[in-house]
């Protein structure tokens, strides 16, 4: 007789733990994504120093965002100061014991990322998926004012430095620097006990920070591999392990981003190398488009660089050539690409198109057009109609 499903289960915990790791993970995930924009963000440590780490660099100087996911079950319930902060709002904050209840709290664990890091600690946030009570606001921004009307606010406030560092003096400047550093970011939508809502939200930052445009069916497998991927940087042993090796074992980079969208490393640098500013977009299409048309990855990496080489062509081209001669070429050139899209896009009828390009009364304008960089036109021309 099957009764395993007429008991109830002694315990579940291990479920509720797992899934707010799952959570945690989401949320390391979605970071990531500001990556793809090529801007100040480079890495996201995962589970080393706190739940997940930001790495920018803003001005050649390297500055880290330490986050902790705290997340409760219900969508009403609300954090108080006492679970951040280990703050009683009566009495006086008189002990050894207490002080060090605020050490270890969450808001304490993040304070003292802003001592051991110094100026490279760039903010500390509490992040969650509901929200904090106002006096919890409150306090944040007490703590960045260094004053307040309550009295338990201007106790911590008093006992901060003794709190934070309490082996080490520090000055003034230190103290308030660091009170001024936390931060809370509640309500968080995109992590939750399934992957639609972080679905959604990865498809939106991907095109906000590289416009590459998902297929909706291609949105699904991406998102949960996101969240594999922070969970295998999260579990990764580091025991003797370089800086660098720790990097790649814990960290999120370009190259494990642009292996999760399936584009090619190679195909990006060429393409990033050559000028591209927007060489992850253009990747993407060129790698859909010409597998589309039976194209290997061999010579999709070679239409990069052809492509980067009629980049240059052009650009050496508008200073030598009229601009009429020039412009009847590109419309020659976009016209068939056009023709060759409406066909099916088969690469045979790639080579077609090439040739008929070659012996065009605009391209005998020429003569220094070849099959090579007229692949690269074409190719410009395909990502420049998939922008349009």
């Amino acid at each position: 007789m099957d009764i395993i499903h007429d008991k109830a289960p002694r315990e579940t915990v291990g479920r509720d733990t797992m899934m707010r790791f799952r959570m945690q993970f989401q949320a390391a995930a979605f970071a990531a994504l500001e990556i793809l924009s090529g801007k100040e963000v480079d890495r996201i440590y995962c589970d080393y120093h706190d739940d997940f780490v930001v790495r920018r660099t803003v001005a050649g100087v390297v500055e880290f965002h330490f986050f902790q996911v705290k997340t409760k079950g219900k969508a009403n319930q609300q954090w108080d100061i006492n679970e951040v902060f280990a703050l009683k709002k009566t009495g006086t904050l008189n002990t050894a014991e207490k002080l060090e209840a605020i050490r270890s709290s969450i808001a304490g664990k993040l304070f003292l990322h802003t001592i051991e890091f110094g100026d490279q600690c760039r903010q500390v946030t509490v992040l969650s998926n509901v929200h904090f009570k106002d006096e919890v606001h409150n306090l944040v921004t007490d703590l960045a004012a260094g004053t307040s009307s309550k009295k338990y606010a201007r106790q911590l406030i008093e006992k901060f430095a003794a709190i934070v560092s309490p082996d080490v003096s520090l000055s003034l400047e230190q103290v308030e620097a660091a009170r001024r550093k936390l931060s809370l970011l509640p309500n968080v939508q995109y992590i939750g006990d399934t992957l639609e809502a972080f679905g959604v939200a990865a498809h939106s930052a991907i095109w906000k920070h590289s416009e590459i445009d998902l297929h909706q069916h291609e949105v699904e497998r991406i998102a949960r591999s996101l969240v594999m991927l922070v969970e295998e940087k999260s579990c990764a042993p580091i025991s003797g392990l370089s800086k660098t090796g720790i990097d790649l074992a814990t960290g999120v980079g370009l190259e494990d981003l642009l292996r999760v969208l399936s584009i090619s490393t190679q195909v990006y640098l060429t393409l990033l190398e050559g000028g591209d500013s927007a060489a992850i977009k253009t990747a993407s299409i060129l790698q859909r488009k010409l597998k589309e048309a039976g194209t290997s990855d061999a010579m999709i990496e070679w239409a990069s660089r052809a492509k980067v080489s009629w980049d240059v062509w052009m650009r050496n081209a508008r200073h030598t050539f009229p601009d009429f001669t020039l412009n009847v070429l590109l419309e020659e050139i976009d016209k068939k690409c056009k023709t060759w899209l409406l066909g099916g896009g088969l690469l045979a009828d790639l080579e077609k198109c090439i040739q008929e390009l070659l012996e065009s009364p605009a391209g005998k304008q020429f003569p220094a057009l070849d099959i090579d960089l007229l692949f690269g036109a074409l190719c410009a021309a395909i990502v420049r109609r998939a922008t349009r």
